[in-house]
């Protein structure tokens, strides 16, 4: 490390637990933050933007969850993808079966939607722990693979297997469906990790 913490010192807990105890931490994530809402999408071309920096973000973001529950609660998981593939189908769906309902909405009971399953796979899961937890939650990652790969409802009878978003709008700027840019898409998708990492 190129900085140290010397002479920032801690006189209340409330600052020992602080985000970013280090001033220098602190400006070092505000910078990449405004970096990642202002230069990025004016200089970042539409393939770096959808094929690397939204899924890195919505990968960022599963990690995020993954972080909860083994971080902070010391659980292996090995089906954060399949959890994450039901709130994905949810609010996919929801967004086509209540096309005038909000975006963010959706998106929440979406997410309320993902942990009540986790809840059905989780709670016959309460006694047990370490490898057989990481076992139970690859049988539900396997699970919901072979459910959304079949059940062809999911993705609206199409033949392609490919799901076709409709033009949802957000303060009349279209952030989903064919005609969304991805700088559209990308800053959406960088509220939501940001609103949630912090």
């Amino acid at each position: 490390m190129f900085y140290r913490e010397a002479g920032q010192y801690k006189t209340t807990y409330i600052a020992d637990q602080e985000l970013f105890p280090v001033k220098q931490d602190r400006w070092g994530i505000f910078i990449i933050i405004g970096f990642s809402f202002i230069v990025i999408p004016l200089i970042a071309n539409d393939y770096w933007l959808q094929a690397i920096l939204i899924p890195f973000l919505i990968f960022s973001l599963a990690a995020l969850g993954l972080n909860l529950l083994t971080g902070y609660a010391g659980q292996l998981s090995l089906g954060t993808g399949g959890f994450m593939a039901v709130g994905a189908y949810s609010c996919y769906k929801l967004i086509t079966v209540f096309p005038e309902t909000n975006v963010i909405l959706l998106i929440l009971i979406s997410g309320l939607f993902s942990a009540g399953i986790g809840l059905i796979f989780g709670i016959p899961s309460l006694r047990i722990k370490g490898f057989y937890l990481a076992v139970a939650t690859l049988a539900a990652q396997f699970f919901f693979e072979w459910l959304f790969g079949r059940v062809q409802w999911f993705y609206n009878y199409n033949n392609s297997g490919a799901i076709e978003v409709p033009v949802r709008k957000f303060f009349d700027i279209a952030v989903t469906g064919p005609i969304a840019t991805t700088q559209a898409r990308y800053m959406v998708v960088l509220c939501i990790v940001t609103v949630l990492a912090l």
